[in-house]
């Protein structure tokens, strides 16, 4: 990675691979952690919406490539990063080729790909008490929508998103497996 005025990492990968842990692990390096979707968490807010689901999230970012075109949550975190003076930053949940193309731009940008099985992923959400409860019926029509089948150039498009990556990690095993893996890849990228 070139050593620029903005160091940018950003993370990748179907929903319940592991992204929010690769990034808070990376902060944890630091980095400063940017969460993509906390830009329409926001809006959602400030419209009154009182129950914030995936789907609901996916609507608005839809709107928003739609509205403002497909780097517009990419913009929102340079932005945020330039206002804030930060020199390195962690991008957690790249869904959009538009996003990628305006990090590209900074010429200091490396995008990971954290992989799991859709069966390990299922079983980590529906653990976690954040959004909705998840049956594999749900999951499989978020799962889809969110890698971007049937979806237009301004939706949701984490499987061209995968592929564009410069790094792959497969995260099927536990979070210090992951966290290792992760090491291994910083060190390499540093």
């Amino acid at each position: 990675m070139k050593k620029n005025k903005l160091q940018i990492i950003a993370v990748t990968g179907a929903f319940g691979s592991g992204k929010s842990t690769a990034a808070t692990f990376l902060s944890s390096k630091g980095f400063e952690k940017i969460t993509l979707s906390s830009f329409l968490e926001e809006e959602l807010k400030k419209r009154g919406t009182k129950k914030i689901t995936r789907k609901i999230l996916q609507d608005l970012g839809n709107e928003w490539r739609e509205r403002y075109g497909t780097g517009i949550l990419a913009k929102k975190a340079l932005e945020y990063a330039l206002r804030e003076k930060k020199s390195k930053i962690v991008i957690d949940g790249i869904r959009n080729i538009g996003e990628i193309q305006e990090f590209v731009k900074t010429e200091s940008f490396l995008l990971i790909s954290i992989l799991a099985d859709r069966k390990v992923r299922f079983e980590r959400l529906k653990k976690i008490k954040r959004r909705e409860s998840l049956t594999w019926k749900i999951f499989e029509q978020l799962d889809s929508r969110d890698l971007g089948i049937k979806e237009k150039s301004t939706g949701l498009q984490v499987a061209f998103c995968i592929v564009l990556s410069d790094i792959f990690i497969i995260n099927n095993t536990t979070k210090k497996e992951l966290k290792n893996k992760l090491s291994h890849a910083l060190k390499e990228i540093l």
